[in-house]
C-alpha cells in the first residue's frame, strides 16, 4: 500500500512539525478536517489503554507521540479495557469509538487490535473487525488509514493474538489502508512494563512509537 504510506509522509512534508494537541474528544464535538496547506492535519486514535496510555499522562501514550512527530493534532478516543466485542470501562467497542470518529472528520484514522478480546469468539472479532473498518472507510473516504498490531507485553502472546491480527490486516488493507507489523517490540523487556504487567511504561510507550514512526517513514 505504497500509495497511502505516501499521503501520509505528505502530511508533514508541508511545513515545520509542531507540538501535537492531545486531548480526549467529546462525543457531541464536530471538528472540521483542516487544510494540509493551514492548520495541522487532525489524527484520531481508536484502541484500548495502551493506546489511551494507561497509568500515564495522554501525551505519554505512543499515538500522541506519533503525532508529535507527524505533525498532526491529535483526538485519542482509546478507553480502558476496550476491544472489537468487549465492552470498555466507558461502555464502549471499538465501533463505538469509530462512530465518534466519524464526527471529528479526521485526516488520519489510527487502529489497533486489543488483547481484551482474547476469549471472545473469534468469528464475533472477525465480523466486528470488519464493521469497524468499514465504518471508517466508507465515512471517512478521504480519510488515511493506519492499522498497526495488536501488542502483547513483555512474554510470548497468546496464539489468538496473530489470528486477530490476521483479520484485522486483511481488512485494512482491503479497505485500501496502510498496515504497520512492529511486531512485539516490548518482548523480553519486562523493565519496560508497568508493575500490572500489562501495560508498558513511559519508556515502553517511547519504543512503541519509535517504532511506528519508523515504519511510516519507510
Amino acid at each position: 500500500m505504497a500509495g497511502v504510506i505516501v499521503v501520509a509522509g505528505a502530511l508533514v512534508a508541508g511545513g515545520v512539525v509542531h507540538q501535537s494537541a492531545v486531548r480526549k474528544a467529546s462525543a457531541s464535538e464536530t471538528v472540521q478536517t483542516p487544510s494540509l496547506m493551514g492548520t495541522k492535519p487532525v489524527a484520531v486514535a481508536i484502541g484500548d489503554s495502551i493506546m489511551d496510555g494507561h497509568g500515564l499522562t495522554a501525551a505519554q501514550a505512543w499515538p500522541a507521540l506519533v503525532a508529535k512527530t507527524q505533525g498532526w493534532s491529535l483526538d485519542n478516543l482509546a478507553s480502558d479495557g476496550t476491544g472489537y466485542v468487549q465492552l470498555g470501562n466507558d461502555d464502549d467497542t471499538f465501533q463505538a469509538q469509530a462512530d465518534q470518529a466519524v464526527k471529528l472528520d479526521p485526516s488520519v484514522v489510527l487502529l489497533s487490535g486489543s488483547t481484551n478480546d482474547l476469549g471472545e469468539s473469534q468469528t464475533e472479532v472477525d465480523a466486528a473487525t470488519d464493521e469497524l473498518v468499514s465504518t471508517v472507510s466508507k465515512s471517512l473516504p478521504g480519510a488515511v488509514i493506519v492499522g498497526v498490531n495488536t501488542f502483547w507485553g513483555d512474554t510470548t502472546p497468546p496464539a489468538q493474538v496473530a489470528a486477530i491480527d490476521s483479520h484485522f490486516k486483511a481488512a485494512v488493507l482491503a479497505a485500501g489502508g496502510t498496515w504497520i507489523d512492529v511486531g512485539q517490540p516490548l518482548a523480553g523487556r519486562a523493565d519496560l512494563m508497568q508493575s500490572d504487567d500489562v501495560h508498558p511504561t513511559a519508556a515502553g510507550q517511547k519504543i512503541l512509537a519509535a517504532t511506528i514512526s519508523a515504519k511510516l517513514a519507510a
